[in-house]
């Protein structure tokens, strides 16, 4: 490529990141963005991969995987309407800010360890209130569940899984590969569980006592 294309296409980006930040407030601006240690990206804010003491500091200019798993999941919470692309812009400051006021946090758009702890907690609610007809079942009496099983409990770690966002199937009570496919990611999440699509008494265990 030619020197002077590549500076007229570098300036350009360097204009569209300038208005961006612009209208964001001078005190949040970031000078540059940044990319911090990789993450599992699928919309779950577990404490198994976050802590509100140690999750990094995310403000706006940052782009990293875990602005990426914070915008998916707000995304799912009808807060974020824009891209799913790990950026912190605009879009995604006003979804935060809208959060942040909604815990009685201060709605100053910065995701540190308060605002952290307030995403963690409205996910593990998310969770909790996910898996339907929750009381019935129990880690010693809940059926092993993998491919080719049938049944209501079949139908109900599909609606799970569906209300996380993990299976895009119907949710028809069979086992089959699309179902075992939602489990792997949702078990992918927790390093205590064995990845292997079957619901047994360890993956029970963590959708019951999550």
């Amino acid at each position: 490529m030619k020197p002077q294309i590549i500076r007229s296409t570098l300036l350009s980006l360097g204009l569209i990141c300038a208005s961006l930040l612009t209208t964001l407030p001078s005190s949040m601006a970031a000078p540059a963005r940044t990319l911090f240690n990789p993450v599992v990206v699928d919309g779950r804010l577990t404490y198994q991969e976050y802590s509100p003491t140690t999750a990094p500091v995310l403000v706006p200019g940052v782009v990293s995987l875990a602005m990426q798993d914070v915008q998916a999941f707000l995304k799912q919470r009808g807060l974020y309407h824009g891209t799913v692309d790990g950026f912190y812009g605009q879009k995604t400051y006003l979804a935060i800010v809208s959060f942040q006021k909604s815990r009685n946090l201060t709605p100053d758009g910065r995701i540190g360890p308060q605002t952290w702890k307030a995403l963690l907690s409205a996910y593990d609610r998310t969770v909790t209130e996910a898996l339907p007809n929750r009381s019935k079942y129990s880690v010693t009496t809940a059926p092993v569940l993998k491919m080719g099983s049938t049944g209501s409990a079949v139908r109900d770690i599909q609606t799970f899984l569906k209300r996380l966002g993990l299976y895009t199937g119907p949710v028809d009570g069979i086992y089959a590969p699309s179902t075992a496919k939602a489990v792997k990611a949702y078990q992918y999440s927790y390093k205590s569980l064995r990845d292997d699509g079957v619901v047994g008494k360890n993956t029970w265990s963590v959708i019951l006592h999550h």
